[in-house]
């Protein structure tokens, strides 16, 4: 005798979408009801943690005071960099703010559609070329895609045309070094001639693992010096424990 609900099963399963990136899946598999998806996330293939997706649809009051206070120091035309799920471009497009949300994944701009988020780029940020804006959103840590100094210096030497003569960029990172403290308080940094916030990610999915990338996490004195020597002015907004936000301005 057929079974109908597992024809049914199969036929859904035939229309889910499927990606070949962790990230975009969990999004696609939340929206689509599954809450209690979990990605696992790997750093430096030395120890990983669970990562629950609805994190990155989390509400206003579900946010951290450092991502509550950058969304209040928004204003005028903003550009979400690497916007994700985009949670904070929807806060902001619901306070009735001009926000503009960019990602490079097509995955997370389809997500983002389904949001109800207007105004979205599909784009590599370092390729964009498009408006000018008085705000540069970058959170959870979205620097980090600058991987290394270089990177650091090529970005905010761009984003200066990406930007207003009154414009302002906020961004969050953290100074990893609390990773290596030692019991009686010193610091033991690996001599490996590495800048001790480098990271190498993986993140894994339902078995799945996408392909490793590097990320860098910058300290609020080392993101000052590289902001500086660009010509920007900085001013620390919050910071809490090792996590900081910051703000630059064109000097």
């Amino acid at each position: 005798m057929l079974n109908i609900a597992n024809i049914a099963e199969k036929n859904c399963r035939k229309n889910m979408i499927q990606f070949k990136d962790p990230f975009e899946q969990a999004f696609y598999d939340y929206l689509n009801g599954e809450v209690n998806a979990e990605l696992i996330v790997y750093v430096n293939t030395e120890f990983s943690e669970k990562m629950p997706v609805k994190y990155f649809f989390r509400s206003y009051d579900e946010m951290p005071q450092l991502e509550q206070i950058a969304l209040a120091e928004c204003k005028g035309k903003i550009l979400d960099i690497g916007a994700g799920a985009g949670c904070h471009s929807l806060i902001l497009q619901n306070l009735g703010l001009d926000v503009v949300a960019l990602d490079i994944k097509q995955g997370f701009v389809d997500i983002m559609k389904k949001m109800g988020i207007n105004n979205i780029v599909h784009s590599d940020i370092i390729k964009y070329k498009g408006d000018k804006f008085d705000t540069l959103l970058m959170l959870m840590n979205g620097i980090g895609f600058t991987i290394d100094f270089a990177g650091l210096e090529r970005f905010l030497n761009q984003a200066k045309d990406l930007l207003n003569p009154d414009g302002q960029i906020l961004l969050d990172s953290s100074d990893l070094l609390y990773l290596f403290e030692e019991q009686d308080g010193s610091y033991r940094i690996p001599l490996t001639g590495e800048y001790y916030g480098k990271v190498i990610y993986q993140v894994e999915y339902k078995g799945s693992k996408g392909e490793p990338f590097k990320w860098i996490f910058i300290d609020y004195s080392t993101l000052s010096h590289y902001a500086e020597k660009a010509g920007y002015n900085y001013e620390l907004l919050y910071a809490n424990d090792f996590h900081y936000l910051a703000k630059l301005t064109i000097g």
